[in-house]
């Protein structure tokens, strides 16, 4: 378990380019061809959880169709 967590540290995250810096956010990391990785921008001590590619690009399309409300 502990190689895994390590694993997750060595990721390169990123946020938004909409992300308007105030740290309320997500990061998210490709961990590889089929998976990302995504934690809280505000509390990067908390376990990232890891979802399918698949998932996330439905959650990419729900967000960017205002399936969740106004974004920003």
């Amino acid at each position: 378990m502990n190689s895994h967590r390590e694993s997750l540290k060595r990721l390169r995250w990123f946020t938004a380019r909409a992300s308007n810096g105030s740290g309320a956010c997500v990061e998210v990391a490709f961990v590889d061809r089929k998976s990302v990785a995504v934690r809280d921008s505000k509390d990067r001590g908390i376990r990232p959880f890891v979802v399918g590619g698949q998932g996330w690009a439905c959650f990419v399309q729900s967000v960017g169709a205002g399936g969740f409300g106004p974004v920003g």
